[in-house]
């Protein structure tokens, strides 16, 4: 099954093409000074600074990040659309040495304004995207620093085999390092750094928040629909698909094998072999895994287990998802694909159930189908089950267990938010091509960045509803609290969330209850799930495969 995020990437392309011939840029930035040597960029003419593709580390093919190289005379940071290895269309662009990132500030920012600090890290299944699709000037027209960044992505970035683990983690904690280390130039607090993702690059800022590498390299935690704890966070069997994908290349039947293999392969043959554009539900075949058991891992045990011990980095934390996020996930189907998730709904839970027997997975398959389907056939027709179930599975069915373990554990505070507001950037709801009325996965994404040319209508709602939300995300990174005093833009107080509250971010803001998801995949994963995967104390009842 194809999944039409190509729908999404053509109209960038295209607009991007557009955008780098029209953009009016008014002069080069003053010279700065870096660790690697001098550097400028480009003068807006809406009055920012951007310095576009600044080297943060080098990439050299299934090695950890290595420091960047300095240079000789000034920088010229204008490589706006560099991107890591992916696929487009038929076509496989990119290159490995991708590991840059793009520093938005205020036009007159100096040294010593010590302004806040956002380090942003795109979603995108751990398989595409890149710093290109997302413009911050909502942001740094109130007075902050935002970096966005590249990391490896798909085989490249996530192959766990042969002692090979999270390289793409290890590339977001690089441009952390680089920011700690350079943010200052710019106008920066280093002391002063919140970091953002959406989807899995919100996974990835929670799996931040449980690793020592990243310990005192950020501060405060936004994440928008996405956690460390969502059934997709982990593959939890990453060897078999790296298995079936070398095969596709030359013959191969270990670890070693497929090491080998994807090491001498052709970047262009090494994408195709891995491309995958379907949504499983079973994993997002190349992405973090938990290396406890290798010489220098990135996890010193299972999620779980880190947070009850209070070993986690406890920082303020903005978190929150759409009403519901299934609508994109269902939208991005077809009806093979769905033909197939009826025929092979055991074989297509979620890898969090790996560990148990085929008879298990029999039984947890015929619970949730029998809870989301009934006893139907699933066919592209069942709107209801499958946007129910692709929720579930993308955040609703984990959120509120994550909450609990949150605020029972740190005395840090959390502003949980429920996505609710329709206009004209519901970019994800408008490529779904589903007429539902809830917002759903990524629909808030353009209402917090520019959408990069994209031309997408703007109404006088729309500019005042994107004023006040970034209003509020800019609270929050300079003082911690998105409403730390009432006005008539923000004219009430977002309460310190516990897993029954939230703040519905609509025309109007409203604190309401926040439950969401079904208690029937809460107590599935609790019940089955791999002890230490989830975000409870599972009861493993599972016989081990």
């Amino acid at each position: 099954m194809k999944v039409k995020w190509f729908h999404q990437l053509t109209v960038w392309c295209l607009v991007f093409i557009w955008v780098e011939c029209t953009v009016p840029w008014n002069v080069f930035t003053p010279v700065l000074e870096t660790t690697q040597g001098k550097i400028r960029g480009l003068r807006s003419v809406s009055g920012q600074n951007r310095y576009y593709g600044i080297p943060y580390a080098i990439s050299e093919r299934f090695q950890a990040p290595k420091e960047p190289r300095k240079w000789e005379g000034v920088f010229d940071a204008v490589d706006r659309f560099r991107s890591c290895p992916q696929m487009l269309f038929s076509f496989v662009i990119g290159t490995e040495d991708c590991l840059v990132l793009d520093v938005y500030s205020p036009e007159y920012a100096k040294p010593t304004d010590r302004l806040p600090v956002m380090v942003f890290i795109h979603g995108g299944a751990y398989y595409y995207g890149t710093k290109a699709h997302y413009d911050p000037e909502y942001l740094v027209t109130k007075n902050v620093i935002v970096v966005v960044i590249n990391y490896r992505l798909n085989v490249l970035g996530f192959l766990c085999v042969n002692g090979i683990s999270n390289l793409g983690l290890r590339d977001q904690v690089a441009a952390l390092m680089w920011v700690k280390n350079n943010i200052a130039s710019f106008g920066g607090d280093p002391d002063n750094v919140t970091l953002c993702g959406q989807s899995a690059g919100a996974s990835a800022v929670t799996m931040h928040m449980i690793t020592q590498f990243s310990k005192g390299l950020f501060h405060k935690v936004i994440a928008m629909s996405g956690s460390l704890f969502t059934p997709w966070a982990f593959n939890l069997e990453p060897l078999g698909p790296a298995l079936k994908d070398a095969r596709k290349i030359a013959p191969a039947n270990t670890e070693q094998d497929v090491y080998k293999i994807f090491m001498n392969s052709r970047v262009d043959d090494l994408i195709r072999a891995t491309q995958d554009t379907s949504v499983n539900p079973k994993y997002f075949k190349y992405s973090p895994c938990i290396d406890s058991n290798t010489s220098d891992p990135f996890f010193h045990d299972t999620p779980y287990n880190i947070f009850k011990r209070g070993e986690f980095n406890k920082v303020p934390m903005m978190i929150g998802h759409a009403e519901v996020e299934g609508i994109l996930f269902y939208g991005l189907t077809d009806n093979e694909f769905v033909g197939k998730l009826n025929e092979e709904f055991y074989e297509r839970l979620p890898s969090i159930f790996s560990w148990c027997s085929e008879n298990n997975k029999r039984n947890i398959s015929a619970i949730l189908r029998s809870h989301y389907f009934g006893e139907r056939r699933i066919t592209k027709d069942f709107v209801t089950g499958l946007v129910q179930y692709y929720s579930d599975w993308i955040i609703h069915g984990t959120h509120n267990e994550f909450l609990k373990l949150l605020t029972t554990l740190s005395d840090k505070p959390v502003y949980n938010y429920i996505f609710s507001y329709q206009g004209y950037r519901n970019f994800a709801k408008l490529i779904s091509g589903v007429r539902m009325k809830e917002t759903t996965h990524s629909d808030d994404v353009f209402y917090v960045f520019k959408p990069a040319g994209l031309p997408l209508l703007l109404s006088r709602a729309d500019r005042t509803f994107i004023d006040r939300l970034t209003l509020m995300i800019t609270n929050f990174m300079k003082f911690g609290d998105p409403t730390p005093s009432p006005s008539a833009q923000l004219p009430i107080r977002w309460p310190r969330s516990n897993a029954s509250i939230a703040l519905r971010l609509a025309e109007t803001l409203q604190v309401v209850s926040s439950s969401c998801g079904s208690e029937e995949f809460r107590d599935v994963l609790c019940t089955y799930g791999r002890a230490g995967h989830v975000p409870c104390e599972s009861a493993a009842l599972c016989d081990p495969a």
